[in-house]
């Protein structure tokens, strides 16, 4: 099971550091049954991983990569850095996708390389758009974009992300997130149908908070949640942990 906490830009470093000592206190020799990764922005990536450089419960993760082994690209992080800090990448949120202009094409790109340093992607997908024909064309068409670009037997994660639920504060409905984990199963299963392909967990993320989670986590087809506000304080974070380290509200 996976709990991932989206910090995004709400927090300066010196707030980052503070959040990451207090949850390192209170973590630390605890919750091995899940893993659990925090994206700080991109200022506080190295003091946060050195932070848990020895804490295997605990990974840190960037919130975008290069799109290049060689790029210069202003803003971006750097190929070194990326790899030497970072065990999983955050690709494709939302945001970026639709502030940004991010492609699929581009997604894919950077979640391909992010393999090949060692670094798990964390590739967030949406609904999209869909037609008469076939209502989820959008969302497969994100999906089977990332499964062209890498290899089957590559290992990532997928997040759904359903737009109107991200920062609202009013989650997805969970019959519908089930559905749409359903989809995603079953669109990666068709497109790496191997037997040496790995497991590819499916997590949900919009305005989850300690009060709705035990709604997601009983789902079946879903892994784990992406966190994003109610991960910026400790206390609340913490309260998430322990029902998702806690059996009882699987399936």
């Amino acid at each position: 099971m996976y709990i991932l906490a989206n910090w995004k830009n709400s927090l300066s470093s010196e707030n980052s550091k503070r959040l990451a000592e207090s949850l390192h206190t209170r973590i630390i020799g605890k919750y091995f049954n899940i893993n659990i990764v925090l994206f700080p922005d991109n200022i506080s990536i190295e003091a946060v991983s050195l932070m848990f450089d020895s804490a295997s419960m605990v990974r840190v993760g960037a919130q975008d990569g290069p799109l290049g082994p060689k790029t210069t690209l202003t803003g971006s992080i750097s190929l070194s850095n990326f790899g030497k800090f970072c065990a999983y990448v955050l690709l494709g949120h939302s945001e970026r996708r639709m502030l940004l202009g991010e492609t699929d094409e581009m997604i894919a790109q950077k979640a391909a390389l992010a393999i090949d340093v060692g670094v798990i992607p964390v590739i967030c997908v949406n609904k999209g758009d869909g037609t008469k024909i076939d209502p989820h064309f959008g969302l497969k068409a994100q999906l089977e974009s990332i499964l062209d670009h890498i290899d089957s037997k590559s290992k990532f994660v997928i997040a759904y992300e359903p737009i109107d639920a991200i920062g609202t504060g009013i989650p997805a409905d969970p019959e519908e997130v089930k559905n749409i984990a359903g989809i995603i199963h079953e669109t990666i299963f068709i497109s790496r149908n191997v037997k040496s392909s790995p497991y590819i967990p499916v997590l949900y993320g919009g305005s989850v908070n300690d009060k709705n989670i035990k709604s997601f986590l009983s789902l079946e087809g879903i892994d784990g949640v992406l966190v994003g506000s109610a991960s910026l304080t400790a206390d609340s974070f913490l309260r998430i942990i322990k029902k998702v380290s806690d059996p009882k509200h699987y399936k």
